[in-house]
């Protein structure tokens, strides 16, 4: 996930993601820092949600949880975790980019898969080989094949490569 946070083209596909660009969290400004930030605040929206009894079965990502992240991008606590990421990333030498990703087109990614096309994801310590068996909106659904068999998978369309010489 932190990976995929630092890349234009898989960073949108998360839903901390369409958060950031849809609620316009951190002005609505997608980075690696906005992200990182964001998915704490995210995060943290859950344990409130879940202390105050409002996380339901089905209903995760509701009206109480979002009346909680909204509260803590309003109040500046948000902007406060994104402040104090940054400064302990720099104290450790890390690089944590705040630049603003430009991003790609997403109606240009959704004709690019079809039924049936084999697909990989993830990265080389753990990938993922598959099968198209569905094309969302936003994600497709993989029926795993090789040593992924018998699962499936929804998959962020940005985090989908076609599979060596599939092209």
């Amino acid at each position: 996930m932190i990976k995929a946070k630092y890349h234009p083209d898989t960073a949108s596909g998360w839903l901390s993601g369409r958060e950031i660009l849809k609620r316009g969290y951190f002005n609505g400004e997608l980075s690696p820092l906005n992200l990182l930030a964001h998915t704490c605040c995210h995060e943290f929206a859950h344990l409130l949600q879940h202390s105050a009894g409002q996380r339901f079965r089905g209903s995760v990502h509701n009206r109480h949880f979002y009346a909680i992240l909204d509260e803590l991008h309003d109040s500046g606590g948000a902007e406060a975790t994104r402040q104090a990421l940054a400064k302990r990333a720099d104290e450790q030498n890390l690089t944590l980019p705040e630049m603003p990703f430009e991003l790609p087109d997403p109606h240009q990614k959704r004709t690019h898969w079809q039924v049936g096309q084999a697909i990989y994801f993830g990265n080389a310590s753990k990938e993922f080989h598959g099968e198209i068996v569905r094309v969302n909106r936003k994600t497709c659904t993989v029926d795993g094949t090789g040593k992924s068999r018998g699962t499936r998978y929804r998959v962020p369309m940005q985090m989908l490569r076609k599979t060596h010489g599939d092209d």
